[in-house]
């Protein structure tokens, strides 16, 4: 951080350069947590998937028993 002089006051101020590496470094960091969380988040997504598939599959069979209580005259 550089002291700059202005109108016989002292401002403390940082530079553009420091800026930039701040930044830089931000970018870096959550870069690399969206990696991570994408890597948690994979497998709860499949998890989720199976469960949708089952679920259709459970609601496709109780729509069949349904239909055959039907024709039979329930």
């Amino acid at each position: 951080m550089q002291r700059i002089r202005k109108h016989g006051i002292n401002v403390r101020g940082f530079s553009l350069v420091e800026m930039l590496i701040v930044v830089g470094i931000i970018v870096i960091l959550a870069s690399a947590v969206a990696l991570g969380v994408n890597d948690i988040l994979s497998p709860a997504k499949k998890a989720r998937n199976s469960v949708s598939v089952r679920a259709e599959n459970q609601s496709k069979s109780i729509s069949l028993r349904e239909s055959k209580l039907i024709n039979v005259g329930y």
